[in-house]
């Protein structure tokens, strides 16, 4: 049977996805055309950019809202969706909101098909990580971990393998508590524990960052940029101008 036309109308309207993504507190919601433009998007999304109306965006690209090194991250990302059809899942964003406060995000990217299979778009979410559930019995098993990677960034031994030994469990059982509490891989809550320190460092200090890349445990600086720039949107120096402008 063929697709109704007016179906996918629906689903793509800002007033659909308005309604279907108001009852998922902490997720913003977009969808973009073949040319990266904004053909619908939800209330929490125009909220973090301060829009009366998430009617504000469609229409827009990315480059209308975001400052250059944002919206140039933003963009490389739909066109590698856009012209793979491969999603980006889960992706570790540190966001900093328009009052300034930083939030962690995970963000899913998936290519938008017409009935014939061809790309026609892409839709993403950005979820809210929130508080880890510290009340969750299992947090007592994986506190010493934890609290070994926060307070040892820069320390050699912070592989799956390694962590789950100094706790005494396999590395499947600390996988399952990580993620159930912090809703995150062992491998991204440590990158989240130093890419946090680091643009706490280079927000608050004037630490230079070669400095900074190896107390957050990157033995190069061109690894902690990547790194960096990969998470927050922005490479560690234009990060440090950009906090430092809205002072």
């Amino acid at each position: 049977m063929a697709a109704d036309p007016e179906f996918f109308k629906l689903v793509a309207s800002p007033l659909f996805c308005e309604r279907l993504f108001a009852h998922l507190p902490g997720v913003v919601f977009c969808m973009k055309d073949s040319r990266r433009r904004y053909r619908a998007a939800n209330r929490a999304f125009a909220d973090r950019l301060g829009l009366a109306s998430p009617k504000r965006l469609l229409g827009k690209q990315a480059e209308d809202f975001f400052p250059p090194e944002l919206a140039e991250t933003y963009r490389s990302q739909d066109e590698q969706v856009l012209s793979s059809g491969l999603e980006l899942t889960d992706r570790l964003e540190l966001i900093t909101a328009r009052s300034g406060a930083p939030g962690w995000h995970l963000a899913t990217k998936v290519p938008v098909l017409n009935a014939d299979g061809k790309i026609i778009g892409l839709a993403s979410i950005s979820r809210d990580l929130g508080a880890p559930a510290t009340a969750d019995p299992a947090f007592d098993e994986i506190s010493r971990i934890v609290t070994h990677i926060q307070e040892n960034p820069d320390a050699p031994d912070l592989s799956a393998p390694e962590l789950a030994a100094r706790g005494g469990m396999s590395g499947g059982k600390l996988e399952r508590r990580m993620k159930k509490i912090f809703h995150l891989s062992v491998a991204a809550f440590v990158r989240k524990t130093r890419i946090d320190l680091a643009a706490r460092l280079l927000a608050h200090t004037d630490t230079p960052i070669a400095e900074i890349a190896l107390t957050c445990g990157y033995s190069e600086q061109s690894s902690f940029t990547r790194q960096f720039r990969a998470t927050v949107g922005l490479p560690p120096a234009a990060y440090r101008t950009a906090i430092t402008r809205r002072r």
